[in-house]
Parts: C-alpha cells; structure tokens; sequence
C-alpha cells in the first residue's frame, strides 16, 4: 500500500486523510506511525484523539506545543465527525507546518478543501484481484487454493483481510491438502457485507430462493439491525447508480469513480459486470420504493418501533419485487 510506504518513509507527508476502510490496514497505519516517533518521547510527541468535537482543543494544544525530543510529533485522530472537520480547518495551519505529521480517518468528503487538497488521501483500500490472491496463496502455508476458491473466499468475507486470515486458519483446520470451492462454501460463512450484497443481487433477479439464503446470512452474521440494514441501503443505492448508468451513455469507469468516491469501495471488471447485468432486470421504480420503505424500516429500528428488523426487510421484498420472479 502506497500510503504505508509514505509513512514509513524519510519525509512523510504532513497530512494523511484515510477514508473508513478496512480493519487490517488501520491497525498497520498506526504502527507505522507511531514509529516515526522514538519510543522515549512518545508520552509526549504522540497522542491519539477520537474525532468528538470536544477533542479539538486537545488536538490544538498537541499541534501548536514544541516537540519535546523527537524529530517530530504524530497526531492521529479517529472517527472525525462532521462538526469537527468544520473546526479542523480554523487550525488549518498547524496541520501543514511541516512540525507534525497528522492521520485523519475521516470521510474526506467532510474535510475542508484547504486540508483536503494539501493532504495525502486514501479514499479506497482496494487492492489488486492478482494481489489478493497472492496473498491468500501465501497464507495456505504451501497447500494448493484454486482461483475460483480464492475469489469465493475474496466474496464470502467482503474483502475484508483481517476475515480472510481469520478463515484461512478455518480452512487449514477443517480442509484437506487442497483447498477447493466447495472447501471454502461448506467452511466460511458469508460476512454481513457480503449477504447483503447477495441479496440485493438475488432481489434484481427475482430469486426467491436465494433471497432466502442472503436472508439466513444475515440473521446468522450476528451483525446488529442497524448494520444489516444499512449495508442492504448501500448495496440499493449501488443498484440504482448501476442502472441510471446503464440507461445512458455514461461509461462504465463513471459507475466505477462513483463508487469509490461515495462508498470506498473498488469495484473489479467481474463485480462492475455483474452489478450492471443485475440492473438490467429490476425497474427504476421498483428500486426508489425499496429505498424509500427501507428508510422508514431503519427509522423505526432506531426508535424501537420495529422488534425484527429482518423480518420487515424480508416483508418489504415480498411487497415490492418478488412479487413475480424470473425463470
């Protein structure tokens, strides 16, 4: 990852906004920054904030304080919220004066444009298909994992790496000296990520049965309501630009920008495809009701109005487009 090698460089940059990603890179951002700083001083020359508002005085007493020993102080904030990003940019400043180096996780689209356009930003974790499967080979410790095993498995944890290591050791456990696709369906469950995704699919195709297993797959995620239905809203939301874009002449890389844009997500050619050729067998109509009842669902969960949110999703789906299925 670039931005890692950035980081652990001679001359980092002084300001770095990474999108929510991935939870196996996070941890490896802050190693690597908290290096930059010598273990002696980093009581001092270091310091961690959450992106609450009330953290930006401590956030401008650290940036605006002398180093106490090291080369430079590190300033790493979580989580910005949006209310902080506004006032980040009253000490625009102390971010770019080349005595710290800061790490902002935070959706850059909330970060002023005179930090954002002197920043280093990672708006996507994505990595190459090729890479990925490299680096699932070399997990297997010397046993065989086809391609088609490795991209299911890619499927089944959302791409998220820390899932995948975590299957991995599953699948060395429980699998024999080749690992297969079967292997890996009969072994890793779907993540909440990637049910959701599948159901979204099963729903623009009108299949009813698979709708049923996405629907398992959730309720066995043991992700939080609020979660499941969240990530169907994203996967909605990701149909309805799939098919605004296949109804026009806007090229396929426009579906892609948006994408990474507006959710940091990386879609490859086989997932661009398919998220395309979903759109082409749902109405528009059809997806603007869907997003419109999954509001009032997601509305009602929060205020404890509803007791099973799966059950209204599955009851909305019912009413919308599974009404008639395709062969």
């Amino acid at each position: 990852m670039e931005a890692l090698a950035s980081i652990r460089s001679k001359r980092p940059a002084s300001l770095y906004v990474f999108a929510p990603g991935d939870e196996y890179f996070i941890p490896q951002v802050k190693d690597a920054a908290r290096s930059l700083v010598a273990e002696t001083f980093r009581a001092f020359d270091y310091a961690e904030f959450d992106g609450g508002e009330e953290s930006i005085d401590g956030i401008r007493e650290f940036l605006g304080s002398a180093s106490f020993g090291s080369e430079r102080k590190v300033l790493i904030v979580n989580a910005v919220e949006e209310k902080t990003a506004k006032h980040l940019s009253d000490i625009a400043p102390l971010f770019l004066s080349g005595n710290a180096v800061s790490i902002l996780f935070s959706d850059p689209g909330k970060i002023a444009s005179e930090l954002l356009t002197k920043a280093y930003v990672i708006s996507s974790y994505a990595v190459p298909s090729t890479a990925v499967r490299a680096w699932i080979r070399k997990r297997v410790e010397g046993r065989t994992i086809d391609d088609q095993a490795a991209y299911e498995l890619i499927q089944r944890t959302g791409g998220n790496f820390f899932l995948m290591r975590n299957e991995i050791d599953r699948l060395l456990a429980y699998t024999g000296s080749a690992i297969t696709v079967a292997d890996v369906r009969e072994v890793v469950p779907r993540c909440h990520v990637a049910a959701a995704a599948a159901l979204v699919e099963a729903v623009s195709l009108r299949k009813f049965d698979r709708v049923a297993t996405a629907l398992s797959d959730l309720s066995e995620s043991g992700a939080p309501d609020t979660t499941i239905l969240y990530d169907v809203e994203v996967g909605l939301i990701r149909l309805l630009n799939a098919k605004l874009v296949s109804g026009s002449n806007r090229p396929k890389a426009d579906l892609r920008a948006w994408c990474l844009r507006s959710q940091h997500q990386y879609l490859d050619d086989y997932t661009l495809t398919a998220l395309l050729k979903a759109a082409e067998h749902i109405r528009l109509h059809e997806l603007e009701l869907m997003l419109e009842r999954l509001e009032d669902i997601e509305y009602r969960t929060k205020k404890g109005l509803t007791s099973n949110a799966l059950a209204a999703l599955e009851l909305l789906l019912s009413e919308t487009v599974l009404t008639t299925q395709e062969p």
